[in-house]
This record gives C-alpha cells, sequence and structure tokens, in this order.
C-alpha cells in the first residue's frame, strides 16, 4: 500500500515538473494539478499576455505568434496531459479527427442562455481538400447557429511528435439583425499536440476578435468562448 502511495506521488511530482517546464507561472499550481491527474483544464484568459506556454518547440511559437498577431477580445485555452506510454500513437487517431470535418456535425453544444444544448455545426460542406500526409488543407462551409455559414480553413500539419491544427473564419459573422460581429480571419482555433518527456501536451487555444459592441458584447463573449471550448474539449476527449 505504501509502495503504491508513493509511485503516485512520483508520477504527480513528474507531471508537475513536466508542466512547470512548459507552462509558466500564468498557469497556477491547482490547474498543474490537475493536468497532472490527466484532468482537463479550461481558461479564460482575456488576452494574449496571458498566455500559459513557453515557446519550447516551433509548433507552440507557431501558436503563440498566431494568437498574438491575432490580438484577440476574447481568449481561452484548453489543455490535457497524457502518458507517453499507452499512447504512443496519439498523433496517428487525432489527425484523422481533426480533418473529419462531417464529423463536426452533431457535436453537442451547452447554450447557457437557453440552457440547453444545440448541435455545435448543423451543416458541413467540403469545398476544397488536399492532404500529402503531412500537410492538410481543408475549406469547408460549416454552419454554426446564430452565425449562419461559416468559411473556414483548416490546416493540418503534422511533423516529428508533433501535430499543429489552425482554424480560421474566411468571412464576415453576422449576428442579431445583420450585425457584423467578426470579420474575416479574426477567429481562429488552434491545437497543437507534442511529446514532452514521458507525456503528449494537448494544447488548445481559440480567439476572437470582435468589436464592443455594449448590448452585445457579455452575448457574443460567451457564444463564442463557448463554442471554441467545446471545439478543443472535443478533439482532447477522442483520446
Amino acid at each position: 500500500m505504501k509502495k503504491n502511495v508513493m509511485l503516485l506521488l512520483l508520477l504527480v511530482s513528474a507531471g508537475l515538473s513536466l508542466s512547470a517546464q512548459v507552462f509558466n507561472d500564468k498557469l497556477t499550481e491547482e490547474e498543474q494539478q490537475k493536468l497532472a491527474n490527466g484532468e482537463l483544464v479550461i481558461r479564460n484568459i482575456g488576452k494574449a499576455k496571458n498566455i500559459s506556454v513557453n515557446g519550447l518547440n516551433p509548433t507552440l511559437e507557431q501558436t503563440i505568434s498566431a494568437i498574438e498577431d491575432l490580438n484577440p477580445s476574447y481568449l481561452a485555452e484548453v489543455i490535457r496531459m497524457v502518458p507517453y506510454a499507452g499512447n504512443e500513437d496519439i498523433l496517428e487517431k487525432l489527425r484523422p479527427v481533426m480533418l473529419d470535418v462531417e464529423d463536426y456535425v452533431g457535436i453537442p453544444y451547452y447554450s447557457e442562455r437557453h440552457d440547453t444544448y444545440w448541435d455545435l455545426y448543423s451543416t458541413v460542406e467540403i469545398k476544397e481538400f488536399t492532404d500529402d500526409g503531412k500537410v492538410a488543407h481543408l475549406n469547408a462551409l460549416m454552419e454554426m447557429s446564430p452565425f449562419g455559414d461559416i468559411d473556414t480553413l483548416i490546416n493540418v500539419t503534422s511533423g516529428e511528435d508533433t501535430l499543429y491544427y489552425e482554424n480560421t473564419n474566411l468571412n464576415n459573422l453576422k449576428y442579431h439583425e445583420g450585425i457584423t460581429v467578426v470579420k474575416k480571419n479574426n477567429m481562429k482555433s488552434i491545437v497543437t499536440v507534442f511529446r514532452s518527456g514521458d507525456s503528449w501536451i494537448l494544447y488548445g487555444i481559440g480567439g476572437v476578435k470582435a468589436p464592443s459592441i455594449f448590448f452585445l458584447r457579455d452575448r457574443v463573449e460567451t457564444s463564442f468562448m463557448n463554442r471554441i471550448k467545446t471545439m478543443c474539449s472535443y478533439f482532447f476527449e477522442q483520446m
């Protein structure tokens, strides 16, 4: 019994040490503990300056740079850490999930305003798709209520022990009697997966650059942030 307890403590300690290298002081000790326990951590962080990861590898550098360039008004992180042992093929499993956009239809999304579940995407129409096994580009029309069709560009890049997914809107998004709340290229979701020591780090971040419309701000923020969290969580829960 004592040996089992000591082993658990060592594993948790190793996890905390690892996450301390990957993450900066924006991540609390409680959040690091949750990651070490294999739990999903979801954070509303507001601005790019509150990003919790260090640029330890090219995919993280690319992620941070893309979000800083976006300069979002609303921003959220979704993070999970899983053991490498027993999950050696995680990249091979996750890549097709990311590219199977037709399966995005029916992902349950909880609407706080209506206190009910809706489909995150109602329909998906693939317009163009290329994939050479390393880099994939996918353009699709993805219907998301109440914003209508989102002309979406998805890029997925596979590297050695890394996977990078980026989702960007190519059209203006309208809400509430045709008011434009997000201009093209101003909504972005990124998921990067990479190996760090004996663990895989699954890091998702999504941001929206949107004007502050006083009578819509809270509604728009809640709507977009919950959708971004839902999408990232969907990927991570496949593992």
